[in-house]
């Protein structure tokens, strides 16, 4: 039988410094993380708005965030609107400094509510009625 050879660990070898990412350069992770129980979550969806969702997801696999900062709101891009525009409760670990939060479409015009951290899109909330802010 053969053996699995150690690995010999190099004793002061030097560390590289690292340089911050451009996360606009990546494209977006999704995130159902911080979904939010209730009328606009994921499991209130019927099956075609959640196999929309997943189709939304990969359409933009292939993407970075410039490329979605340049896409039209309504395609696969994104659009802004204001916190206090939302009619669900608010979560209590969303700060006060976030004033606005992203919209994906991903069933036509139907939108999904979150935020950005990093290259993390967290989804919040599915509008599947178009009830979540004034459109």
């Amino acid at each position: 039988m053969g053996r699995i050879k150690k690995q010999k660990t190099k004793q002061g070898s030097l560390v590289k410094s690292v340089e911050p990412s451009n996360y606009d350069q990546k494209p977006p992770i999704f995130s159902l993380e911080k979904l939010q129980p209730g009328k606009y979550c994921l499991s209130e969806l019927d099956q075609e708005n959640k196999a929309m969702f997943a189709d939304a997801i990969f359409r933009r696999k292939n993407l970075t965030w410039n490329d979605i900062k340049r896409a039209d709101r309504h395609g696969l891009g994104t659009e802004k609107i204001a916190k206090n525009a939302i009619k669900a409760p608010i979560p209590k670990f969303i700060t006060d400094d976030m004033e606005t939060y992203l919209v994906f479409r991903y069933h036509g015009l139907k939108p999904m509510v979150g935020y950005r951290q990093r290259d993390v899109f967290y989804v919040l909330w599915f509008d599947s009625d178009f009830t979540l802010y004034d459109h």
